[in-house]
């Protein structure tokens, strides 16, 4: 084998390895694991939704799409929560304070955050109507 030969293949090989991903991450929210976890306990959902946040953070996403799959999380928490009995729920705000410290979207962290407010007050939520806007941020 020629010089000219190892010099190109070094190359392309160091090129191939270097070279920066064309197509966007992915990432998709376990929603199974939050609907689960979160029409069981308070403590269980906010353990979920903790390690879906933190996955999240890690997938190299654009504010937006973070933001987004936010929404998707605090909505998918906030249905299956619906079933708790109200002492649970007012420990939910917790894991919703923690979606909303999350986000970028101005509007997005006012809405979980008084959605998190209404439950620490024990406010009678309609839980069902606020996931539906939530998964929509």
């Amino acid at each position: 084998m020629n010089i000219k030969a190892q010099v190109a293949g070094a190359f392309f090989i160091g090129a191939t390895f270097m070279a920066a991903p064309t197509v966007a991450q992915t990432f998709t929210v376990d929603t199974a694991a939050i609907s689960a976890a979160c029409s069981a306990s308070a403590a269980a959902c906010q353990a979920v939704v903790a390690a879906q946040v933190a996955r999240l953070r890690a997938a190299g996403l654009t504010p937006a799409a973070i933001n987004a799959q936010l929404g998707v999380i605090a909505g998918t928490a906030t249905t299956a929560a619906a079933s708790l009995p109200p002492a649970q729920r007012v420990q939910l705000a917790a894991t919703i304070r923690s979606v909303a410290s999350a986000s970028t979207n101005p509007a997005q962290v006012q809405a979980l955050q008084t959605l998190a407010s209404d439950l620490e007050a024990g406010s009678d939520v309609d839980l069902a109507a606020v996931a539906s806007s939530l998964s929509g941020s």
